[in-house]
């Protein structure tokens, strides 16, 4: 019987190592977002970033993820601007749980990206090289003016902060 309730007692203590990873910074049930606007003084410091401004958005309402998972999509500005507000791209996929982190993709061949905690209540996303679409409607391989964001030399890392404005899709 002792054995019995030492199984029970440390299963109970597993169970919270058996969370959705992030569940804190993407919860299941929540809208949650997230946001960089990188400085002139950071571009200019990284020559070879593309990336001038991104946000990443999590309604599990509006779209809901597969089970166990997590739905995000990206807004993202390059350093050439072609709308005059607003975001000029996005992307969109599915996250599945991959260690402490999450591995998301597109429904298509768009890329891939890791997300994990960052330090002091950031969010790190690791780019593997995406696709992103000016387009919400095509899939970005046959979109119209679709871009390729390699991951090198300085697109690989985008450390977020949670946004300060309203969590929508756009």
């Amino acid at each position: 019987m002792a054995a019995i309730s030492a199984l029970m007692v440390g299963f109970c203590l597993t169970l919270p190592a058996l969370a959705r990873p992030l569940e804190r910074e993407l919860p299941p049930k929540q809208a949650a977002c997230w946001e960089r606007d990188y400085d002139a003084a950071h571009l200019k410091a990284h020559p070879g970033q593309r990336v001038a401004s991104i946000r990443l958005v999590h309604l599990p309402d509006a779209v809901p993820p597969e089970p166990g998972g997590s739905y995000v999509q990206f807004y993202i500005n390059l350093r050439q601007r072609n709308a005059a507000t607003g975001y000029d791209y996005q992307l969109g996929g599915f996250c599945r749980p991959n260690g402490k982190g999450l591995r998301c993709r597109p429904e298509w061949e768009a890329g891939s990206w890791r997300i994990d905690a960052g330090p002091g209540g950031t969010l790190d996303v690791r780019s593997d090289g995406i696709v992103a679409n000016p387009n919400p409607y095509d899939a970005e391989e046959i979109a119209d003016k679709a871009v390729k964001i390699p991951s090198k030399p300085d697109d690989m890392l985008w450390r977020l902060a949670p946004a300060k404005g309203s969590c929508e899709l756009q």
